[in-house]
């Protein structure tokens, strides 16, 4: 901005000390005027761009999934299905099951991205066809229009025993 200011005080000044007559004088000052005026808009052209404003998304979505994995011996079950509410897609989880907790890793495949998050909840094993969790839940990762997404909210959900099918609902805010 500095080098633009000098140039226009120095072509004005130029146009001075050169003895060109009036007119000539006039429109020289003149186009150097322009140039002056015509860098602010430039400048704002080239500036670099803000970043955009988060947008926070109130969400509930639940979520029936099937074990993935049905032959696997681990206490970590993989499971996958349907997200639907909020933010409907895919989803694909891993529940690693303790005895008083399950500690869960999440993706959920939506259209024009991704979001991925872990939460953390309290194990009920109970009795009867049903074991019951509740806990926290993070969003800490993203990817194409979803790149930037943060959150945080609730789970809770049921295991069946006889098929270990999970179902998941989750309450939160994810910021976007």
């Amino acid at each position: 901005m500095i080098l633009w200011k000098r140039m226009c005080n120095y072509s004005g000044q130029r146009a001075q000390k050169s003895g060109l007559r009036g007119s000539t004088r006039l429109l020289a000052a003149v186009l150097a005027m322009a140039m002056c005026l015509a860098l602010p808009a430039s400048a704002a052209l080239s500036a670099p761009k803000q970043a955009r404003a988060a947008k926070t998304i109130e969400v509930n979505d639940g979520g029936h999934l099937r074990l993935a994995n049905p032959n696997s011996v681990s206490s970590t079950l993989i499971e996958e299905g349907k997200a639907t509410g909020t933010l409907p897609g895919s989803v694909r989880a891993s529940l690693a099951i303790g005895t008083s907790t399950v500690r869960v890793g999440f993706t959920i495949y939506l259209h024009g991205g991704t979001i991925t998050g872990h939460g953390v909840a309290k194990f009920n094993a109970g009795q009867g066809e049903y074991a019951s969790f509740g806990g926290s839940v993070a969003v800490n990762h993203g990817s194409g229009k979803y790149a930037h997404a943060m959150g945080s909210g609730h789970m809770y959900g049921t295991i069946n025993r006889n098929s270990d099918n999970a179902t998941v609902q989750v309450i939160g805010q994810l910021h976007v």
